[in-house]
């Protein structure tokens, strides 16, 4: 098989999909060939039945294809090994579900204004190239001289027309440099750190936590094996913190009081942890907190698109009302004199 990894959207798919039935009692192998025959003919998944046909575990099936992350390898291998299996993946299927849409969110964020960006320099350089000349024309045959703001702009604009090459040129290496860094992992942390801001990264964080740990514990994974899987889902900061709150509980200080100390989690959702941590119903609580940190994520994120696109809005309209005034005061002066 290929070492591409597949994306998340489609192991929430898929385990989802296995989910379903195995929870009815279809074994593995079986509910496999089910989605082969319902037209989902990714090789993938001929890998997984070819394997588990032989006998193979499910987990060794998915460690064959190359395909996915080590991380559900593990988890499926825990799963297998603890006789929950379908839980595991149902768990796995809500945490990629949950991180999918976080980064299509995250995505839309940089798109949406990029997009913007891109139709406001097209209007300027039309307005500049082809709508002024046609004024200029207009003006010399009525006898009206531009305003000198015009004059430079329709200069500008003849500028763009003789240079519209190496400008084009210029461009598409500045692009494919941009994607070329942006798919580099530590260029793309730092931008996409500049996108979120220290508020929606920390949210981010919390969340990748919250969601990490509620898979792991559900699957059947004390608190201390929950939190060293978590560190292999979440970022350098959580790491720390998550190292942090390990070394508090070796002190002998309990998970929920190490957890509020080691700020992972904000001070709300450490106080609902302490009181289920008592009550024995920690993984539902991590469960909650997951999906709550989820919804502030995304809610972040449509905030700072809702403040980008009007900011771009505006900044078009006062630029292309620059232009117009500016051809437009000639004639006003003509016509005031009339």
């Amino acid at each position: 098989m290929s070492s591409k990894k597949i994306k998340p959207e489609y192991i929430s798919r898929l385990f989802g999909e296995l989910y379903d039935t195995l929870s009815s009692g279809m074994p593995i192998n079986d509910s496999i060939y089910m989605l082969i025959s319902e037209g989902d003919d990714d090789p993938v998944l001929e890998v997984l039945l070819k394997e588990t046909s032989k006998g193979g575990s499910f987990s060794k099936a998915l460690k064959h294809t190359n395909a996915f992350p080590s991380y559900v390898e593990e988890m499926t291998a825990i799963g297998e090994h603890t006789g929950r299996l379908d839980s595991t993946l149902r768990e796995l299927s809500l945490y990629y579900a949950r991180q999918d849409e976080i980064t299509r969110n995250i995505k839309n964020a940089v798109t949406f204004p990029l997009i913007l960006l891109a139709i406001l320099i097209a209007v300027v350089v039309i307005l500049l190239t082809q709508v002024m000349p046609i004024f200029n024309d207009v003006f010399k045959q009525i006898g009206i001289t531009m305003s000198a703001s015009a004059i430079a702009l329709m200069n500008l604009g003849a500028a763009i027309r003789i240079y519209a090459s190496v400008i084009i040129a210029v461009m598409v290496v500045i692009v494919a440099l941009a994607v070329l860094l942006y798919k580099l992992p530590s260029t793309h942390d730092k931008i996409l750190g500049v996108v979120q801001g220290k508020k929606l990264k920390k949210q981010m964080s919390a969340a990748k936590f919250a969601s990490a740990m509620s898979m792991t514990m559900s699957s059947g994974m004390d608190i201390d094996e929950s939190l060293e899987m978590s560190k292999k889902l979440c970022d350098s900061e959580s790491v720390g913190k998550i190292n942090s709150c390990q070394k508090l509980m070796r002190n002998g200080v309990s998970f929920d009081k190490a957890l509020r100390q080691s700020a992972i989690l904000d001070s709300i959702n450490s106080c609902r942890l302490s009181i289920s941590f008592h009550t024995g119903r920690t993984d539902e609580t991590m469960k909650m907190i997951a999906d709550d940190y989820a919804e502030k994520v995304n809610m972040a994120v449509d905030e700072k698109i809702s403040r980008v696109e009007p900011a771009l809005v505006i900044i078009m309209s006062l630029l292309v009302g620059f232009v117009l005034f500016s051809v437009m005061i000639p004639l006003l002066s003509v016509i005031t004199s009339i």
